[in-house]
């Protein structure tokens, strides 16, 4: 017994560098794009039995925001203005992510991920054209909506997966990441509130139900292919 036991020991001994060498721990970071969600700062853990923790941080640029801006105006079915849906514009917008996945061939960049992110966009909207479009009928022209402007706040909660391969050049030091993926909106939550001191009456259920409608747009619509490219540094 004490045999066996010996050489079970010395055995584990001469394998655990191999097992080391063939899944060693790997830090590395990266700049690119997710579109059409964000450009961003990506940081990436591959553990032993090349398992992967990615998270990444960025900011959403004008082009990717005009498709979010132009998603809530296809699927309006009342009038429509050159800044949306309700009079709506978003012109900011950031997202962070966080995924999981596995490299599953030793010698190959296969790369399944998949995880949370979420995305908050932000903007303005016409009061008059907000109010016009919800009731049907313009504000009076001596109260603060008739010229009024609305900030728009919208945070969607999303699931994302995606199929990629990495590229290692220069010494398995310089890192490049494709993928294709998809992304899909488990939640949103949109608050429309005036800047200004607003005492109309039904303005206040005007912005509710404008604030219902572009949540369930984006619960309902939001679910996009995406695509990632992303140039990075292997540190260790």
């Amino acid at each position: 017994m004490r045999t066996a036991a010996a050489l079970t020991l010395l055995a584990s001994l001469v394998c655990a560098p191999a097992i080391a060498l063939a899944d060693p721990f790997h830090f590395q970071v990266s700049a690119g794009t997710e579109i059409p969600l964000a450009l961003s700062l990506r940081g990436d853990v591959e553990l032993p039995g090349r398992l992967r923790v990615m998270a990444s941080v960025g900011t959403t640029p004008e082009l990717y925001r005009d498709a979010f801006n132009g998603i809530i105006s296809a699927a309006g079915t009342s009038s429509q203005t050159s800044s949306g849906l309700y009079g709506i514009s978003l012109d900011s917008g950031s997202m962070w992510r966080i995924h999981g996945g596995w490299r599953p061939f030793p010698n190959a960049g296969l790369l399944l991920m998949g995880g949370y992110a979420r995305l908050d966009l932000s903007g303005t909207a016409s009061a008059s054209e907000l109010i016009t479009s919800v009731t049907g009928r313009p504000p009076a022209p001596n109260v603060p909506e008739a010229n009024g402007v609305y900030s728009i706040a919208s945070t969607l909660h999303t699931v994302n997966a995606d199929l990629g391969w990495e590229f290692l050049f220069f010494g398995d030091r310089l890192v490049l990441q494709m993928a294709v993926g998809f992304i899909g909106t488990v939640d949103s939550r949109t608050a429309i509130t005036p800047r200004f001191a607003s005492t109309t009456p039904g303005t206040a259920e005007a912005r509710r139900t404008a604030q219902d409608y572009v949540d369930h747009v984006l619960r309902s619509y939001v679910f996009l292919p995406t695509f990632s490219l992303s140039l990075g540094f292997r540190l260790f």
